[in-house]
């Protein structure tokens, strides 16, 4: 919830989708660059938010 009330659906799923497609580049860069990482920022009631994904490693269940 923001000051102006809910994000609405469709902002919620922007962001959502940017950050998946985030993980999907990163991940390329990741296995010829590992640490690389991929930084984005957006907007919501006058504050800037940065999102930053990098890729930890494998996941527990293909460990």
């Amino acid at each position: 919830m923001t000051q102006q009330g809910y994000v609405g659906f469709d902002d919620i799923q922007a962001i959502g989708e940017k950050i998946v497609e985030m993980a999907d580049r990163v991940k390329v860069v990741h296995a010829a660059m590992p640490g690389a990482q991929a930084a984005w920022a957006f907007e919501m009631d006058g504050t800037r938010y940065r999102v930053v994904v990098t890729v930890e490693g494998p996941s527990p269940e293909t460990k």
